[in-house]
């Protein structure tokens, strides 16, 4: 499409001679000659070449927009899927950005700004036809585009930088503007209104400031230029007046030179206010670009057999993004196809860790995670995913109704598989009491439902199409005693299925179900083995006693 967009440009601008020609035929032949039949065939043939001229636009226009349909079809899908790794490999929210990236690059792909710069090499013909005309007349048509690539340059050297900072101000500022909109209810509950508004203008006034002294250079330049640019057109009307009076050009060349030293001239002025549209594309480039540096995308892995549930961690160490500590050290353990894991120990010791390194989310620095003998991450994680089932401490929730989310937002999802899956969390009756039952629309995040709610549906996703390895991270936080017992019963479930089970809670009910439990704290297993040999290590171990005693007051783990 580049290519037939170039094509066009080359014949859009040979064809923008016809216009000046024609004026400059019309004064010089058909007045002097009063020969009407020159004047209808001149006019036939420019209309002719007119219409030629606005199929081509429109077909340039179309191609560019095919382009830019094209682009977007083929890295939207790696792009979301980069911002989810992103997200991942970040510990926190990408969010749209890379979404956001994406569409200005296509906006300007297809903008009428590319279309500037696709054109300027070809102010080189205008410029040729002016030389032709008359040197001198050409000789200011190349003063004239010089003056105005050094004005370019010139807006660039001003603008530049303090555009591309204020992008990445601005992003800030957005971000911290969907964060607060994110947690309206706690800002409004307790009052924190006022003090966000201050924290945001911090940065939005720069953004503002930033703004305007762009804008007042830009303003200025841009007079500059277009007093530069009227004046090479007036200079252009006296020299080829001049010439006329010494009889070198005929008057019909001071219409043609003046139309040509406007078209020679137009494409470096476009230039100019394309820049702006070309800095943001620029910046949007090179952020895309350099997360699919870091972010690697992996050719397909070759498919391995459904797992049986066998997991082995080897020797693993975690330390986060940037910290210099590892935050589990020395990790090994090993659970057999249906085992039930209790995973306790107090908050920040390194649970909610293990957790993510059990589902891929994360990798080890050091060391192995294993799954039926292979490497976790040698696993397709996309089929992968279809076995595994996960509740994490923080549930979310997407938008569309129950059974899309309980069937993992698949369109095409079996509704006997649904129900099972509800049924198996002890959901569906919950869910026929909402008011569309399971086609009840849940809102963005699921706001139409309670926590305890969100967190019982999460946990029929985790049991959908019969999964063989279950990770739940507190899944009993938000649940009253109904949700328990429910939750109870579904663990059981899993034990009749031979489900892998990891279930990190600090309640001693869900103690009961486990047949194994691992004691953890700062990032290492004090203790790990079948549930009775570890209840009776904590009795004789009284600190770790003590801190077991602990545990089963608290109600919930922070965020580790």
């Amino acid at each position: 499409m580049l290519k037939f967009a170039l094509v066009f440009g080359a014949i859009i601008n040979i064809l923008m001679l016809t216009t000046p020609l024609y004026s400059m035929q019309v004064l010089d032949r058909v007045i002097s000659s009063h020969n009407v039949d020159t004047l209808l065939m001149l006019t036939i043939v420019i209309i002719a070449a007119l219409t030629l001229l606005s199929l081509i636009q429109m077909g340039r226009a179309f191609a560019l927009n095919k382009m830019g349909d094209w682009f977007e079809r083929q890295l939207s899908n790696s792009v979301f899927a980069n911002s989810v790794t992103m997200s991942l490999m970040a510990k926190n929210s990408i969010g749209s950005q890379k979404i956001r990236d994406l569409q200005t690059i296509k906006t300007f792909l297809i903008s009428p700004q590319i279309v500037a710069m696709i054109d300027t090499p070809w102010a080189i013909i205008f410029i040729i036809v002016l030389l032709i005309l008359h040197i001198w007349i050409g000789v200011l048509a190349i003063l004239g585009a010089c003056i105005l690539v050094f004005m370019a340059i010139i807006t660039d050297r001003l603008t530049k930088d303090l555009i591309e900072s204020n992008i990445d101000i601005a992003m800030k500022s957005n971000r911290q503007v969907e964060q607060v909109t994110r947690n309206a209810e706690v800002v409004h509950v307790m009052g924190l209104v006022g003090n966000l508004i201050r924290s945001w203008q911090h940065i939005n006034l720069r953004v503002q400031h930033t703004q305007s002294v762009v804008r007042r250079r830009q303003i200025i330049l841009e007079e500059i230029t277009k007093f530069i640019r009227l004046s090479l057109q007036i200079a252009v009307t006296g020299m080829g007046a001049y010439l006329v009076i010494h009889g070198e050009i005929t008057p019909g060349t001071i219409i043609a030179s003046s139309a040509l030293i406007g078209r020679a001239l137009a494409p470096f002025d476009h230039f100019m206010a394309a820049w702006k549209g070309y800095i943001n594309f620029k910046k949007a480039y090179m952020r895309l670009d350099k997360g699919f540096d870091i972010v690697k995308l992996k050719a397909s892995k070759m498919s391995l057999p459904r797992p049986e549930g066998k997991l082995l961690f080897e020797n693993v160490y975690f330390s986060h993004q940037g910290s210099q500590q590892h935050a589990l050290k020395a990790i090994n353990f090993g659970l057999e196809p249906g085992d039930i894991l209790a995973v306790i120990g107090p908050s920040a010791s390194g649970k909610t860790t293990i957790a993510k390194l059990i589902v891929g989310a994360w990798q080890p620095t050091i060391g192995t995670v294993r799954l039926d003998g292979a490497n976790l991450k040698d696993w397709n994680h996309d089929e992968l995913g279809q076995y595994i089932g996960y509740l994490p401490q923080d549930v979310e929730l997407f938008s569309g109704t129950v059974r899309e989310n309980i069937g993992r937002m698949n369109q095409d999802a079996e509704s006997e598989k649904v129900i099972e899956a509800a049924q198996i969390a002890g959901v569906h009756q919950m869910i026929l009491n909402l008011p569309q039952g399971y086609d009840t629309e849940i809102g963005f995040d699921g706001s139409i439902l309670s926590g305890g709610q969100r967190q019982r549906i999460a946990l029929a996703r985790a049991f959908f199409a019969s999964p063989q390895f279950l990770v739940l991270d507190e899944p009993n936080a938000s649940l009253d005693s109904i949700g328990e017992e429910a939750l109870v019963i579904a663990l059981s479930v899993a034990r009749e299925r031979k489900i892998t089970t990891v279930v990190i809670s600090h309640r001693s009910q869900l103690l009961n179900v486990a047949d194994k439990i691992m004691v953890v704290k700062d990032g290492t297993i004090v203790a790990f083995g079948p549930k009775k040999q570890v209840m009776e290590q904590l009795n004789r171990m009284k600190p770790i006693a003590a801190t077991h005693t602990e545990l089963g007051k608290n109600d919930s783990e922070e965020k580790e």
